[in-house]
């Protein structure tokens, strides 16, 4: 989950990049 934070730190929370990281935590579950 720190991976996932950093992350999404690093990317910033947006429309599009949210939905990625949506992904992204899906393809990680």
């Amino acid at each position: 989950m720190k991976r996932l934070q950093a992350f999404k730190f690093q990317l910033r929370p947006g429309g599009q990049q949210e939905r990625e990281m949506r992904r992204f935590a899906g393809a990680c579950r």
